[in-house]
């Protein structure tokens, strides 16, 4: 089986795939592969039967996420107490913390997170560390009720983050909201939880003796904590997939060694062989230090392995080493293959070893890095637009300068930053403020190149057919490159390109377009595409706000707008149709015009003056235009007629704009209009019939009269309006009016957004359910 067991990690790979995908074709492709090396390639016999008994035994022995959650229920004497064992490092900062329990045979093998939010500030990390009851392994009793055991939320919008999906990816099926510490008692924590123990204990110490800013990077690359890291700076290595370098991986262990072995042996305090036998040993510890995250445990086993085999003269090869890796770390864990870590981490690290010998015929250090960079983007590229939406193809050459810069001086100064900590405060402040200089420049760069190089690729995550195409003709496109093919290999490189630029332009050529109400609560953000892009508006732009300031946040942008302008592509709108100046209809627009090229923001002619100026002031180059009833919106397929406001009703909700379009169907878009203004539309537009109506202002029932229903005569009404809201919206009054005129009801609340998907002159109606 010497250098054939990657197959098995292959035909590993392809019953992940099978089991997250469903794809029944997929098995037969992989059989018929396999005998096709049989027959054609002279395929050993042994490997052959194990690589189908491999993928055979994973396909039934990986998890399926999507059924865990209805299926374990828990019965009503496990509502008032909940026992089980702490699992892995609690997470305890300034605000909250949470730690995973895995339930006892008595709660049906439930596991939860169970959180609690600190409502004093004197309460510290430290004060609970120190405590020694909340530590990998303690056997714990939490006393809860039925209000505070809830599943977690799952998404209510297109391309939204799923957390419901992320927590059952890890195997926690319930979360515990925690109103008092002394709810949980704990006790007998396992040995492995004194080295959590110390992980605490050293971050703590570190934050003392560091600034801000050095530890957050020293946290991150020692002890795989990234917490306290900037949130705009985590995005931006995220976009430029340049995550990877922050998290821990071979380098970092390769650099551990070397440190070890000046430090042993180079001081003669230790043989060769007894400093290996000390890292056999140190490394696996230090795996648990460094927060155990795939990517860690991938680099330490590989690591470790490789020196195992080193002392016992034995030879093997680095891509079997990587297959057993890859192999134990599943068994161990199934629900491992859910983690992002560890698909970016193996992908890249098999692509890089499948290629050791392209690589490896340049003699020049800077086209290696080069090569290294270039496969390592290539492989990730499908989970990188899977999971972000976002390429960019520059990140190949920011790679080349970033990479040996971290490898170079920022991983390795900061591992002898954590060993010299003890140091003076005086003489650690010269090495900080050094740091700090230099690392400052580094990261400006970063953001300049993200603001003025940046020509991303957006695009929703390829199918399961697009990804097999791709990294068949990924690996072909290596293959023959190493061959020295050339000609094959620019063939294979359009091949392997070409899932991705049909992907990309999926958007320009489909002849079906999407109208899509979002889920924002309590608020309204309809996007509107037409077939083959030809217009692209957004009636209004809503966001969550705080009640205590009266002011928006980001989240609604963040959490549901961008993630689906990424899915989509979306990096230009045609215009922005604000119907009034409330925050639940603008509050998310500033977000927008941060990122998205907006050629025309359109405002009714009584829109208040001074928010017009503020958008001016932060935005000088926006072009805002007043339009006024009577006037039409004109696009390149569609035309917008602009039904009201006809004067100034001295009300912002009454001065909304009232807009009517044809769109596969005949829509109304009213904004927060009162009754008063729907009897002026029936007044001046005697003849008007549509097919969807925006239900106006939430559903309140200041709007919505009888009258305005039965003449319009809608077959379906639209609420935009947010779960459990304080004003009772939407009215009793409003639905039984809608019941009563048979008209099909769509509500945000408890359909989630709501995506209408018409082509010429028929659509039909995507819901997506909490």
């Amino acid at each position: 089986m010497k250098g054939y067991w990657y197959y098995t990690a292959i035909t590993t790979g392809a019953a992940i795939l099978y089991v997250t995908s469903k794809a029944e074709w997929l098995p037969l492709l992989i059989f018929l592969w396999l005998f096709w090396l049989k027959t054609r390639k002279g395929f050993p016999s042994l490997p052959f039967f194990i690589s189908i008994i491999t993928f055979c035994f994973f396909t039934f022995y990986i998890p399926e996420v999507e059924e865990g959650i209805e299926k374990k229920k828990l019965s009503q004497h496990q509502l008032s107490s909940l026992t089980g064992s702490i699992n892995g490092s609690a997470i305890i900062t300034d605000e909250y913390m949470q730690f995973q329990l895995e339930g006892s045979h008595s709660n049906s093998n439930l596991n939860f997170l169970v959180m609690y939010f600190f409502d004093q500030p004197t309460l510290s990390q430290a004060t609970f560390v120190k405590n020694n009851e909340f530590l990998h392994g303690a056997s714990c009793i939490i006393e809860t009720s039925h209000d505070s055991i809830e599943k977690p939320p799952s998404s209510t919008n297109p391309a939204q983050f799923n957390y419901q999906q992320f927590l059952l990816q890890k195997n926690i099926h319930y979360q515990i909201i925690i109103d008092n510490v002394n709810q949980i008692r704990c006790n007998e924590p396992q040995p492995l939880s004194h080295i959590y123990l110390l992980r605490h204990q050293l971050i703590d110490y570190m934050r003392g003796r560091w600034s801000d800013d050095t530890v957050t990077w020293l946290t991150s690359i020692v002890f795989g904590d990234d917490s306290s890291m900037d949130e705009s700076t985590e995005e931006l290595f995220q976009r430029w997939s340049l995550s990877h370098i922050i998290a821990i991986s071979g380098s970092n262990i390769t650099l551990i060694i070397a440190i070890v072995f000046l430090l042993l042996v180079k001081g003669n305090i230790v043989t060769k062989e007894r400093a290996q036998s000390l890292l056999i040993f140190f490394l696996p510890l230090y795996g648990i230090l460094a927060g155990g995250e795939p990517s860690v445990w991938r680099a330490v086993w590989m690591i470790t392995i490789l020196l195992v085999v080193q002392k016992f003269k034995r030879k093997f090869l680095y891509i079997d080493i990587f297959s057993f890796v890859f192999m134990s770390i599943i068994l161990f864990d199934p629900f491992v293959i859910y983690e992002i870590g560890f698909q970016f981490s193996f992908a890249v690290t098999f692509a890089i070893l499948l290629s050791a010998k392209w690589i490896t015929y340049s003699t020049s250090t800077l086209w290696n890095i080069v090569q290294i960079s270039f496969i390592s983007q290539m492989a990730i590229l499908p989970l990188q637009l899977y999971y972000f939406y976002i390429f960019q193809p520059l990140s190949i050459l920011l790679n080349v300068i970033i990479i040996p810069y971290f490898t170079l001086f920022v991983i390795p100064f900061m591992y002898i930053a954590t060993i010299l900590s003890f140091l003076p405060k005086q003489l650690l402040l010269i090495l900080d403020n050094s740091f700090q200089w230099i690392h400052s420049i580094v990261v400006s760069f970063l953001f300049w190149v993200d603001t003025y190089l940046s020509f991303p690729l957006f695009m929703d995550g390829l199918s399961i057919t697009a990804i097999i195409i791709y990294y068949i003709f990924f690996f072909r496109f290596m293959y023959e490159l190493e061959l020295n093919k050339l000609k094959l290999a620019f063939l294979s490189g359009l091949l392997f390109c070409l899932p991705i630029i049909l992907g990309a332009l999926k958007p320009y050529i489909s002849e079906e377009g999407i109208v899509t109400m979002f889920d924002i609560g309590q608020g309204d953000a309809i996007l509107i595409e037409t077939p083959r892009r030809q217009d692209t508006l957004l009636v209004d732009a809503g966001s969550s706000f705080d009640f205590d300031s009266m002011e928006a946040n980001r989240s609604v942008y963040k959490q549901i707008l961008r993630p689906y302008f990424y899915s989509r592509g979306i990096t230009h709108l045609d215009a922005i149709i604000l119907t009034h100046e409330d925050l639940d209809h603008i509050g998310s627009l500033e977000y927008i015009l941060e990122e998205v090229t907006v050629d025309t923001i359109m405002v009714s002619a009584f829109f208040d003056d001074e928010i017009i100026k503020d958008i001016q002031s932060s935005f000088p180059n926006q072009f805002i235009k007043r339009i006024e009833a009577g006037q039409t919106i004109k696009g390149n397929f569609s035309n917008f007629q602009v039904l009201s406001p006809t004067k100034d009703n001295q009300s912002s909700n009454d001065n909304s704009l009232v807009l009517y379009a044809d769109l596969g169907a005949k829509w109304l878009f009213t904004g927060d209009i009162g009754s008063d203004v729907e009897e002026k539309l029936i007044k001046n537009f005697p003849e008007i019939n549509i097919d969807i109506l925006k239900v106006a202002h939430h559903g309140s029932k200041t709007s919505s009269n009888r009258l305005f229903i039965e003449h319009t005569r809608p077959n379906f009404g639209l609420i935009s309006v947010g779960r459990n809201n304080r004003y009772g919206h939407p009215s009793v009054e409003v639905i039984e009016t809608l019941e009563s005129e048979n008209i099909d009801i769509l509500r945000t609340d408890l359909h989630g957004a709501i995506q209408y998907y018409f082509s010429k002159n028929q659509g039909t109606f995507l819901i997506h359910s909490p």
